[in-house]
């Protein structure tokens, strides 16, 4: 008898417990506004300069999050004989510090890198990798451009 009343408390409690974790707990909220903070990267373009590309850029980083920017590239074949659709394999190449030359309005700027790595007749891509002080990059804009 004592057995039954025990596991019957037991019981109870445990039905308390689930009942009282149910329930309605008030109406949905939208979260927040949040202004926009990321890092912007814009009017990336790569050019034909002797025998170099040079990859031009304006950048703004208003909360000042990025170290350095990365500069990757990837070869996507010769003229006519390229694959548009195929996975891209980059390979770093470079990188542009940001944080130490940064200005005091922290308005725009142009930025720029020089790869005079290249082949002629090869079709080349290019990446720019936004990285933190952590060391964790994200793609932030894509170029590409036939070096002839």
């Amino acid at each position: 008898m004592r057995k039954n009343q025990v596991i019957n408390s037991f019981l109870i409690i445990l039905l308390l417990i689930i009942l009282s974790g149910c329930g309605f707990k008030g109406n949905p909220s939208p979260y927040p506004v949040i202004t926009d903070r990321k890092p912007v990267i814009k009017n990336m373009e790569a050019l034909l300069s002797g025998e170099a590309v040079i990859l031009k850029w304006n950048f703004q980083d208003k909360n000042r999050l990025i170290k350095y920017i990365g500069i990757e590239r990837s070869e996507a074949g010769t003229l006519g004989n390229e694959c548009k659709n195929c996975p891209r394999t980059y390979t770093r190449i470079g990188q542009v510090p940001v944080k130490a030359g940064m200005p005091v309005d922290e308005g725009p700027r142009a930025l720029s890198f020089e790869d005079n790595k290249v082949k002629k007749g090869k079709i080349y891509n290019y990446r720019l990798m936004l990285c933190e002080e952590n060391e964790n990059c994200s793609e932030a804009s894509t170029a590409e451009i036939n070096f002839k």
